[in-house]
C-alpha cells in the first residue's frame, strides 16, 4: 500500500506520534503537534493529502472556468467557527468566500407564495429573534413555540430518534413542516420522519446535551467565536462559507505549512 509520509522530527523524543490518515483531521493534528514541538509521522495511503476534501478546476467550458467539489462545498462557519480560525491562522483570510447577500435568499413555498427564510436562521435555528418574529413564514403561535425552545429540558438519553421527532420535541409541530421538511430533508433527499438524527444531524443532539438548548447553544458558540476574533477584519459569519479556490484551499495550505516534509511512496 502506497503512502504519503509527512514528518516533523525533533530532538525532544525519539518516538514520534503516528497519525494515520492525511485528511483534514490528520493534517490538523499534525499542525497542532508541530506548533507544540511534538514529533510526528503522518501516514496516508494515497498519493495526495486532503482526504475526501478535493476540488477540481475546469477550464474552457462556457465563458469562464469553474470548480467542482468532490465532497462538501462549504463549512458551517457560524455554528462551527474553528475552520475560520484555522484559515486565519494559515493566512487565508483574503481567500474566504462568504454567502453573497446580493443574491436572492432561500424561499419556502407557503400557501402558494414564496416566502424568504428570515435572516439569521441557521437551518432550523433562529439567531435573530427580531427578523424571525417579523417573518410571515410561520404563525404567531408557531414562532412563539420555536422561541420557547430554551425552556425545554434536554433529552438525557443516547438512543436515536428521527429528525422530525427531534425538531417536534425541541421546536414544535409547525417547525417540522415549515423548517425541517424544506430545509433539512433536501440536504439528504430524505423525509424527516424517516431520517436518523444521529446519522445526519448529530450536532443538534450535541448542542442540546451540552448547552441545554439549540438556540442557546448556537448563540454561545457565536459569542465565543466573536471573542476569539473570528469576525475580525470586517467579516460577518454567514451560515455557509468556503474559499475562492474551493475547500481544498484549506488542506493544501495545511500540507504546505508542515515542515520537515518527506513525500514519497512506501509501505504502511
Amino acid at each position: 500500500m502506497s503512502d504519503n509520509r509527512t514528518s516533523h522530527p525533533t530532538s525532544q523524543s525519539p518516538l514520534p506520534v503516528a497519525i494515520i490518515g492525511g485528511g483534514i483531521t490528520g493534517l490538523t493534528a499534525a499542525w497542532e503537534l508541530q506548533k507544540a514541538g511534538v514529533p510526528y509521522v503522518l501516514l496516508e495511503k494515497s498519493e495526495r493529502l486532503g482526504g475526501k476534501i478535493q476540488t477540481e478546476r475546469f477550464d474552457g467550458f462556457g465563458d469562464a472556468p469553474f470548480i467542482v467539489e468532490r465532497a462538501g462545498d462549504a463549512f458551517l462557519a457560524a455554528q462551527k467557527p474553528w475552520a475560520m480560525e484555522l484559515a486565519y491562522e494559515l493566512g487565508l483570510d483574503d481567500q474566504i468566500l462568504t454567502t453573497n447577500p446580493a443574491q436572492p435568499a432561500v424561499h419556502i413555498l407557503k400557501d402558494g407564495v414564496l416566502v424568504p427564510v428570515p435572516a439569521g436562521l441557521q437551518l432550523i435555528i433562529p439567531t435573530n429573534h427580531d427578523t424571525f418574529l417579523a417573518s410571515p413564514l410561520m404563525s404567531e403561535d408557531g414562532k412563539a413555540r420555536v422561541l420557547a425552545e430554551e425552556a425545554i429540558d434536554p433529552y438525557a438519553g443516547n438512543d436515536d430518534e428521527s429528525v422530525a421527532d427531534f425538531v417536534r420535541r425541541r421546536l414544535g409541530d409547525e417547525a417540522v413542516e415549515m423548517l425541517a421538511e424544506p430545509l433539512l430533508s433536501g440536504i439528504y433527499s430524505a423525509h424527516p420522519e424517516e431520517q436518523s438524527l444521529l446519522a445526519t444531524f448529530p450536532r443538534y443532539r450535541q448542542l442540546e446535551q451540552k448547552y441545554g438548548s439549540l438556540i442557546g447553544g448556537v448563540r454561545k458558540i457565536m459569542e465565543e467565536g466573536r471573542s476569539r476574533g473570528v469576525e475580525e477584519k470586517g467579516r460577518n459569519l454567514t451560515t455557509f462559507m468556503t474559499f475562492v479556490g474551493g475547500t481544498e484551499t484549506l488542506t493544501k495550505a495545511l500540507a504546505a505549512r508542515l515542515i520537515g516534509t518527506e513525500q514519497g511512496i512506501g509501505k504502511v
